[in-house]
């Protein structure tokens, strides 16, 4: 049956506790700790395995890599035990026991598993149990982020609300500072399967950092509003899903990224944005976008139509735009992707092409209703040709006037 649940955090905070268990000693076998893409190895020495594993011990408890810094290290014999401080507030550490070039072992236990009101897959964090199949989760009224163990796809939910008056962030940045910065190993995005978003709604601060990734399964995105973004550089709703049918709707006074991250991909077959600032990744695929408002930066290619009738609009790189309509704002074309159909350009839009350099190509005439709708002062779209129809009288050459841009004869 579907339920109704509510981000509660209200588990106690349990340090992970865990053990690797070295067996057969080896001079040909390095024995070693591997956290994230880093490790510690010290090679079979001594002549048993208790003072190999001795000697591990001491490389690990001498190391500085910040990883391993996170984790109090401590042997018995064969057994490596690593503890995480209570301090870290519930935080997994994902520790791997190797050997390699010889015929030693080793096995990995779970001694404790961590727990604490930042993990998501808790119960005492939730109303009454962690979200299942058809549930809804609502995130309000608190500061308590959800940062741990955030991967929960394969079963989807109905739909997610996380309100203006929900403060915490949910997911983890690119980099970990908690101490000395290193690259984060952890999983950094939501990973759950949910049909809906409502990001946003109703009073409050909202959110400086929220992560979700989508996943294949269809979901619609609704944000109304967002925090102020924790990162410079970067917006407060960080999204990602590959559905061929997801749609996303943008308002408010929302900060919004979709695929950002370099190699990420997204796909979204209609996005409207109505106001706030919005920044579309070079992976992402993209079919119909309406911009009524706001801010948006798109950075891969239109595949079906881009209609603008306000805000600013600004495309990068090297996609093409099937199809271009501007009946407000401003939409500043820097791809070198060619500008396919019937651009439409009517006032007060304007079509800017001034900059960026490169030459680009516009496969059939713009149709506009005013003499500034086409600006491209440095002449980088080769054979332009302007049909100024509706407009008001060109001196000397009246109305309904085509204009072909070519070499002086």
């Amino acid at each position: 049956m579907a339920a109704n649940q509510r981000w509660v955090s209200g588990a106690k905070t349990v340090a992970q506790v865990g053990q690797i268990t070295y067996a057969t000693y080896d001079v040909a076998t390095t024995y070693g700790i591997l956290i994230g893409a880093k490790s510690i190895t010290q090679i079979g020495t001594g002549g048993t395995i208790t003072t190999t594993v001795a000697a591990l011990l001491a490389l690990l408890q001498a190391s500085t890599e910040p990883e391993f810094t996170e984790v109090t290290w401590s042997a018995n014999a064969g057994v490596l035990t690593y503890t995480v401080p209570t301090a870290g507030a519930g935080k997994p550490v994902t520790v791997t026991g190797t050997v390699s070039g010889g015929t030693g072992t080793q096995t990995p236990a779970a001694v404790t598993a961590n727990s604490g009101p930042n993990v998501w897959d808790i119960i005492a964090n939730w109303t009454t149990a962690i979200p299942v199949a058809t549930d809804t989760i609502s995130f309000d009224n608190s500061s308590i982020s959800a940062l741990y163990d955030l991967s929960q796809a394969g079963a989807t939910l109905a739909a997610g609300n996380i309100l203006q008056s929900y403060t915490g962030d949910i997911g983890l940045p690119k980099t970990n500072n908690d101490g000395l910065p290193y690259t984060e190993y952890r999983p950094d995005y939501l990973a759950l399967d949910c049909s809906s978003w409502v990001i946003g709604t109703g009073p409050g601060l909202g959110s400086r950092r929220l992560k979700i990734n989508s996943g294949t399964v269809q979901t619609a995105v609704v944000i109304n509003n967002t925090g102020t973004p924790a990162e410079f550089g970067l917006e407060a709703f960080l999204w990602k899903g590959t559905n061929a049918n997801n749609t996303m709707v943008v308002r408010g006074n929302a900060s919004v990224g979709v695929a950002v991250f370099g190699f990420e991909t997204a796909t979204l077959t209609t996005l409207t944005v109505d106001s706030g600032n919005v920044r579309i990744g070079s992976g992402v695929t993209l079919n119909t976008v309406v911009v009524n408002g706001g801010n948006v930066e798109i950075n891969c290619a239109v595949v079906t139509s881009l209609t603008v009738y306000g805000g600013t609009v600004t495309i990068n790189g090297t996609g093409a735009v099937a199809a271009i309509a501007v009946y407000g704002g401003r939409v500043y074309y820097n791809t070198t992707g060619t500008l396919g159909g019937a651009p439409v350009v009517q006032n007060p839009g304007v079509l800017d092409f001034s900059r960026d350099p490169r030459t680009k190509t516009v496969t059939n005439p713009i149709d506009t209703n005013w003499t500034r709708g086409v600006n491209d002062p440095d002449k980088v779209v080769t054979a332009l040709v302007v049909d100024y129809n509706g407009c008001q009288p060109i001196p000397g050459l009246g109305t309904n006037v085509r204009v072909t841009r070519g070499a002086p004869a």
